[in-house]
């Protein structure tokens, strides 16, 4: 699933970190390489479509499992807001309605500012 791939990209990047060339270390390692372009890391936002209702859930199913099990991941949904929906359901409801399923796996859908 392209999603589940995205999601590790992002996860890696908000943890990535170059280290200083003259040391290989990761004690010499500088700030984030996100930070140079945002003051907090940006919220994720999975817009899905293209299949059926249930299909669909499954896939928010599925990426609400990777944020839970896959090490870097679950680290990354700690700090940052993670959050998907189906694009039915946001023209239905505009993007602030209760469309929104948080993929820390905690609680029911919500409006993307309350992720």
């Amino acid at each position: 699933m392209r999603q589940a791939s995205k999601l590790i990209e992002y996860a890696r990047l908000h943890s990535y970190a170059p280290a200083a060339p003259y040391r290989r270390t990761r004690a010499a390692a500088t700030a984030p390489v996100w930070q140079r372009w945002y003051p907090v890391f940006p919220r994720i936002l999975f817009v899905l479509t293209g299949a059926g209702e249930r299909t669909l859930a499954h896939r928010i199913e599925d990426l609400t499992a990777m944020a839970a099990e896959h090490p870097a991941v679950a680290a990354f949904a700690r700090t940052v807001p993670l959050g998907a929906a189906r694009l039915e359901d946001l023209e239905a409801h505009g993007p602030s309605g209760a469309v929104w399923t948080p993929l820390s796996g905690k609680g029911e859908q919500r409006s993307w500012t309350e992720l």
